[in-house]
């Protein structure tokens, strides 16, 4: 058991070097992560820093919150399956607000310079079609743990900081995914057959969106920083325990973590991943 556990502490402590040596905080030319922006979202770095201190926990994929419109993609009947979508709006950051707000700068700021008809659709099955969706992601973080104790401690300290939908998901590894429910996720338009954008809403609810996602971007922000601070703290504490245990006390935290991996391992009757199957837990900007 003890040459087991010491070669998953390895084999951790392998990948963990691996993936934050890659980390693209920066945009680089010569240097990319797998996001199509190509580098981290600067919000998050600091909790992402501070994570990565602890000798148990490295993060693999991030994303500090966003604002988009998506338009979803073409149905394949054939594969089953959707493909194609395209991101016609995403920041990263809380919408500027403009002096002058007008209808043109709002449609304007979501569709960019792709043609929109305005007037009211006709009536119509418009799921025959391909939607438009306004977005506000919050926070996502996904962290691997050294073992099952320190994964179930790390989604404790999620929850204090307000990250309610937070949880573990099924793998051969101990991995944590971290978010909240501050969700916006609504269609507001579809694609016509010609090409055009035709808004289901009018304007005055599109800027209603932008204004409810920019007040999500603050709660965001707080959030992220009582979860920076828990962190710290979490750090810190860990760094104390670790230079001042004893023999004795060292040998109760191995039991521990041995019996935590044990119940992580037992079989269950059924498995509810909130992971979605598609995201590749690699180290990445969402």
């Amino acid at each position: 058991m003890a040459e087991t556990n010491s070669n998953n502490n390895s084999t951790f402590a392998t990948r963990k070097e691996a993936v934050v040596s890659s980390l693209v905080e920066v945009l680089d030319a010569e240097r990319r992560d797998k996001s199509p922006k190509g580098f981290i979202d600067a919000p998050i770095l600091d909790l992402m820093h501070i994570i990565n201190r602890h000798p148990e926990y490295y993060t693999t994929s991030s994303c500090s919150g966003r604002v988009a419109v998506y338009c979803e993609g073409l149905e394949n009947e054939t594969e089953k399956s959707t493909k194609g979508g395209e991101w016609l709006y995403v920041t990263h950051d809380p919408v500027p607000i403009p002096e002058k707000v007008d209808d043109a700068w709002v449609v304007g700021l979501l569709f960019g310079n792709r043609p929109v008809q305005r007037e009211h659709a006709p009536l119509l099955n418009v799921l025959n079609h391909r939607l438009i969706y306004f977005k506000f992601e919050p926070l996502i973080l996904h962290v691997e743990a050294a073992t099952a104790e320190a994964c179930m401690r790390l989604n404790n300290l999620a929850y204090q900081a307000g990250y309610q939908n937070s949880g573990i998901t099924p793998s051969r590894r101990h991995m944590l995914a971290i978010r909240s429910t501050h969700k916006i996720d609504t269609p507001i338009a579809y694609l016509d057959n010609d090409g055009s954008i035709r808004c289901l809403v009018d304007p005055t609810y599109l800027y209603t969106l932008v204004l409810m996602s920019n007040d999500k971007f603050t709660s965001n922000q707080n959030r992220m920083k009582a979860f920076e601070q828990i962190m710290e703290k979490e750090v810190q504490q860990h760094t104390i325990e670790v230079n001042t245990e004893t023999k004795e006390q060292r040998r109760e935290r191995k039991r521990r973590e041995g019996m935590a991996r044990q119940q992580f391992k037992q079989p269950k009757k059924e498995s509810h991943p909130i992971e979605d199957p598609n995201v590749d837990l690699t180290q990445l900007a969402l």
